[in-house]
């Protein structure tokens, strides 16, 4: 619940923000560089595992007392959850961080739009369809992307989107232990698509420590900011920054991989980002937040 603020608080809830979205940019680029050594799925697995204990034991999940509505709903948030990661993971092993960013930004950016009174909303839906076209392989060797991994992150957008609609009705049921049931689902959904066999020969204490890196990056440090920052930003003020998490993640990415990308990539990003602000910002009666979601 939003609270009311002092321009001090809000700063710092601001600072928060911005600091959970680089957490989570930098642990999406470190577990990019790791593919080598434990494949998308298998650190999929291993960091939701990993971040359900963490929160597990942080926001005490084992006080939840289940009733068959309430673990329904948070069976199909934990699914979301999982397919937002899985397919996210996919996606950045063949497409850089900032543009999977922006393309998955589209399924909050969509769900808002379709809950949205204001029809002048689907042009916004439209400016986003534009920068997913600019980010499209093309005939340039330069600026190609691989359309698997586009399809990928399309994947994602559609479980963000999920994410956002069970997201609020678990919030409901359990609060602030939401997120720790989820992830606990979510590593339950995921662990059929791992080779733990494979996962377990590659690691050795190193491997270890940057996958609990990850998962405290991604996870359980971004989940504290944002707890402390949505009780003292309006809904608005924290939509438009959340929605800056691609133009971050592309600037991170650059800075921890060198990945670079071409005037049109960056350019399609920013239109999907602009887009995604536009919504925001449009006046609604019954628009849901736009939250991060890795």
């Amino acid at each position: 619940m939003y609270l009311k603020s002092s321009k001090f608080e809000i700063s710092a809830a601001a600072t928060a923000i911005l600091i959970a979205m680089i957490l989570i940019t930098a642990g999406a680029s470190i577990a990019k560089s790791m593919f080598s050594t434990l494949t998308p799925e298998n650190i999929t697995v291993l960091r939701l595992i990993l971040s359900a204990i963490i929160l597990f034991f942080g926001l005490k999940a084992w006080e939840v007392r289940f009733v068959r509505k309430g673990f329904l709903i948070v069976l199909a948030y934990g699914a979301a959850v999982a397919g937002m990661n899985f397919f996210f993971y996919l996606a950045i092993k063949t497409v850089p961080v900032g543009v999977a960013l922006a393309i998955e930004l589209t399924g909050p950016l969509c769900v808002a739009a379709v809950y949205s009174q204001n029809r002048l909303d689907y042009i916004w839906v439209l400016l986003a369809a534009i920068g997913i076209y600019f980010l499209l392989p093309s005939s340039s060797q330069v600026s190609d992307l691989d359309m698997v991994g586009l399809l990928y992150a399309l994947v994602a957008a559609f479980f963000w989107g999920t994410y956002i609609l069970v997201g609020k009705k678990a919030g409901k049921h359990y609060g602030s232990k939401a997120p720790a049931l989820g992830l606990i689902f979510a590593s339950l959904f995921v662990i059929p698509f791992g080779d733990i066999t494979a996962a377990y020969v590659s690691l050795d204490i190193e491997v270890v420590l940057w996958v609990v890196a990850i998962a405290l990056l991604s996870s359980a440090l971004p989940l504290m900011l944002e707890m402390f920052a949505l009780r003292r930003l309006p809904t608005n003020t924290y939509g438009v920054l959340t929605s800056g998490e691609p133009l971050i993640g592309t600037i991170v990415s650059f800075l921890i991989l060198g990945e670079q990308l071409t005037l049109l990539q960056c350019f399609g990003i920013g239109t999907i980002v602009i887009a995604s602000i536009g919504t925001v910002l449009s006046p609604s009666l019954h628009k849901p937040i736009i939250e991060t979601g890795q």
